[in-house]
């Protein structure tokens, strides 16, 4: 079985990238892989099985909209050079121009979603390949269950649906440590990331006796750092770091992890956070932390836009060491669900490998 991933480039620090080097080093075992890049910007930077071969379709950036044949015909020319039985492409705006080249050449195609239906970030490039891989697909990969509602919900897709999460990255041993002052938050500083509703949360938090000895600590980087040091300045015990490579020196540090995402897919640092049993507080947002977090068992899902309740969480958390310490034991069960074994499993049954 030959299966070929199509991506933007694998170059990227973010969660799609993450995911997919982990799920082809997976399969390099079982399969021959191929990875087909829009185009290059150097290695993975989370590593990539050597024996994963990677072309590149263009040597620059090419608009998908106004150049939609040639990014269709080049990528017909590689599933056929690669002698592809299946392509995976990877994120849904890709679908664009990826399905069409797997009809072209008469391969089975299969559309990774990696956010969820209802989210687009105002590009209608995203609408429309959810829209084509929906009709002309073989198989939609989402991240949640209920994301497959939102697809039928949608688009009442004719591909196959189904559901299969992100896996636990491995990652060095990390201990708990209940004592730890640290709340932490990571991700891009971006408005979907939610930082401006932490720091409204954090201004109640600071107030409270319970949190005496605790610092907030946002790492990550993006545009809207500035915006957010500003907020934070008549803010105490609030340190931004720059992003981290290395996560599991991060998590050794962090007695509790909170996320205010205005949405997400299934977000990789909950995941490598409950791993590491790490309690969570997090916003109920349409698909993710559900998916995750067992609210009151392994951390809180807090209603979206609740500051206050999301402040009443930390609070709760930061008060019970016993709390802290169950819901550690309990994080790391939970996260036998995400283990590599059982997503692999899942991604070879699709793949028929």
């Amino acid at each position: 079985m030959r299966v070929g991933f199509l991506i933007q480039h694998i170059n990227g620090l973010g969660g799609t990238e993450r995911t997919a080097c982990a799920v082809m080093n997976g399969l390099v075992e079982h399969a021959s892989v191929s990875l087909i890049e829009l185009w290059s910007q150097g290695p993975a930077a989370y590593g990539l099985d050597p024996r994963v071969q990677t072309v590149s379709l263009f040597t620059r950036h090419v608009p998908m909209l106004s150049h939609w044949g040639r990014l269709v015909w080049q990528c017909y020319k590689q599933i056929r050079a690669l002698g592809l039985d299946v392509l995976v492409v990877v994120e849904s705006t890709h679908a664009l121009y990826g399905v069409a080249a797997c009809r072209l050449a008469g391969i089975r195609c299969v559309v990774w979603e990696h956010f969820n239906c209802n989210v687009d970030m105002g590009k209608r490039k995203r609408r429309w390949g959810r829209w084509i891989a929906a009709r002309w697909a073989d198989d939609i990969v989402t991240l949640t269950s209920r994301d497959i509602a939102l697809w039928r919900q949608k688009l009442a897709p004719k591909a196959r649906l189904v559901c299969i999460p992100n896996m636990v990255p491995a990652l060095p041993p990390v201990q708990y440590d209940p004592d730890s002052r640290h709340v932490v938050a990571i991700g891009r500083l971006t408005h979907q990331k939610g930082f401006d509703r932490l720091l409204a949360a954090w201004e109640k938090i600071i107030q409270d006796r319970r949190a005496a000895g605790w610092v907030l600590q946002i790492i990550g980087s993006g545009p809207e750092l500035e915006p957010l040091r500003h907020k934070a300045a008549s803010l105490t015990h609030i340190d931004f770091l720059p992003a981290q490579k290395d996560v599991s020196a991060v998590y050794a540090r962090t007695g509790i992890l909170v996320s205010t995402s205005r949405y997400e897919g299934l977000p990789m640092v909950m995941l490598e956070a409950e791993a590491a049993g790490i309690p969570i507080v997090a916003f109920d947002c349409e698909t993710g932390p559900a998916e995750i977090i067992v609210s009151e068992q392994t951390g809180f899902l807090v209603t979206q836009d609740d500051v206050q309740g999301f402040a009443h969480a930390v609070l709760e958390l930061m008060d019970d060491r016993a709390m802290r310490v169950r819901f550690s034991a309990a994080a790391k069960v939970r996260s036998g669900l995400f283990s590599p074994h059982k997503i692999m499993e899942k991604w070879r049954h699709l793949l028929r490998v």
